[in-house]
């Protein structure tokens, strides 16, 4: 995770370096953030199917090695095209990667320290955007944006030999045939939809071809849902939805995690070519919002537990959205107002982020567990290219419209806006929760964890 969230937050604020260095606009880079994320998204229904077939620390292994040539193929292109094929590389790398360590764990947590687990298995994730931007900017700066790739490979390695040295292997176990069409059908159809709508806006292709490619797309994917009524060997289980609380994480989760993608697009830019700060300012700013989330991270579990999780997603998902409204106001700088709002914005950020978590998995049985965390790691990955991509495309109306032009500071609060009212819609989506409904968080007994191994 600390691998996979730093290279994603050191990307973010190298690219209007990159997009000089590549000749390209800095608009059509969000390409390069997107593309990870809808390979992600394409591949992470068999990873919980790979996993079980092939054993969970082999495949574990394997995919930190797809990363690490995901990175090293990203530092060495020259081409927007050939970026963004590698950094789909990594995209299938981490669809493996990041779901299958964190089933690992949640395989040996009972449902009542649930909650708390995963706010300790994400620190890392949150040290990631921490650290990323400063580390990015003065590793560009020094080296080169060829380098926010190469920083991976000694990490990668490391991680790769902890790996193999301290988590212990469980022999794979009989699974069901793999549906090897309904896969095709829903990574394609999945990967066709989000690669359309990212593409919106001229950029790589013409706005004609990517809306043909979102609509076909979408037709793979109501194919797939359609064909998949009634099986039992489905990799996206659209029967998880029958559980309110399930149901209500995934649709809330994916709206709120959309803030998240348009955060990591719009705050380098707005930093360096609309306030136009140095890339280590900028870096220093960035790493200012996800300081706020690894500080509310720990706190998180004890206020969700104290006023409950219903007041406590929506009151954070109004100052949320209060606070990308106050970005949008901002035409002057004032360090005295923008580190507080961007610190209060990532307590937020993590205080819903760890309370939509544990909804998800609230009401889902030992056996839904595997399909409940591919589901749940589908919406976040959609929820956050659909954030980028709102973002960009909004960020480019607010300016002249032109793909080529570079947003300047009146460009930006049309995309803050629109995403302050997203949020507002977010907080809409949480009031069908009732009062009480997720205590079981908290006082479901232990389960048998070997029934987690035959997940």
């Amino acid at each position: 995770m600390l691998m996979e969230t730093t290279d994603a937050t050191v990307l973010a604020t190298a690219l209007p370096i990159l997009a000089k260095d590549l000749s390209v606009p800095v608009l059509s880079l969000k390409l390069a953030l997107s593309t990870y994320l809808i390979a992600f998204a394409a591949m992470v229904p068999i990873s919980g199917w790979l996993a079980d077939r092939y054993g969970a620390k082999r495949i574990f292994v394997a995919a930190m090695t797809t990363f690490l040539v995901g990175s090293a193929l990203c530092a060495m292109q020259s081409t927007l095209p050939g970026l963004v094929l590698s950094r789909a590389v990594q995209g299938a790398g981490g669809a493996m990667m990041v779901p299958v360590g964190r089933l690992i764990v949640l395989r040996g947590v009972a449902k009542s320290d649930m909650v708390q687990a995963l706010a300790w298995v994400t620190v890392p994730a949150l040290m990631g955007p921490a650290l990323g931007p400063l580390v990015g900017a003065t590793v560009t700066q020094a080296l080169g944006w060829r380098w926010v790739f190469l920083v991976n490979l000694p990490i990668g390695i490391l991680a790769i030999v902890l790996a193999v040295i301290l988590i212990p292997r469980v022999s794979p176990e009989p699974v069901a045939q793999l549906d090897r069409l309904g896969f095709a059908l829903s990574a394609l159809g999945l990967g066709g939809l989000l690669f359309g709508l990212s593409t919106i806006g001229e950029h790589l292709i013409s706005t004609p071809i990517a809306i043909v490619i979102g609509l076909a797309g979408a037709g793979l994917l109501a194919i797939y849902f359609r064909r998949a009524r009634g099986r039992e060997d489905v990799l996206v289980d659209l029967r998880l939805f029958r559980h309110h609380l399930f149901s209500v994480g995934i649709l809330s989760g994916t709206l709120f995690r959309m803030s998240g993608g348009a955060a990591a697009f719009l705050l380098p830019l707005l930093f360096q070519l609309g306030f136009g700060l140095s890339i280590i300012v900028s870096g220093l700013l960035s790493g200012a919002f996800a300081l706020g989330g690894l500080t509310m991270r720990m706190l998180a579990p004890r206020i969700l537990n104290r006023f409950g999780f219903r007041d406590t997603l929506i009151a954070g998902t109004l100052l949320s959205a209060a606070s990308f409204a106050a970005l949008g106001f901002m035409q002057t700088l004032n360090y005295s107002i923008i580190i507080p709002l961007l610190i209060g914005a990532g307590f937020m950020q993590a205080l819903v982020f760890t309370g939509l978590n544990g909804l998800v998995f609230a009401e889902a049985t030992e056996l839904e567990m595997g399909r409940a965390t591919a589901l749940s790691a589908i919406s976040q990955q959609v929820g956050l290219t659909l954030g980028i991509s709102v973002a960009a495309l909004l960020l480019q109306a607010g300016g002249t419209g032109s793909p080529s032009s570079a947003p300047l500071l009146p460009h930006f609060p049309l995309a803050f806006w629109a995403i302050a009212a997203v949020l507002f819609g977010t907080a809409l989506t949480l009031r069908r929760l009732h009062k009480g409904q997720a205590r079981m968080l908290r006082h479901v007994p232990h389960h048998n964890h070997r029934q987690h191994d035959r997940v």
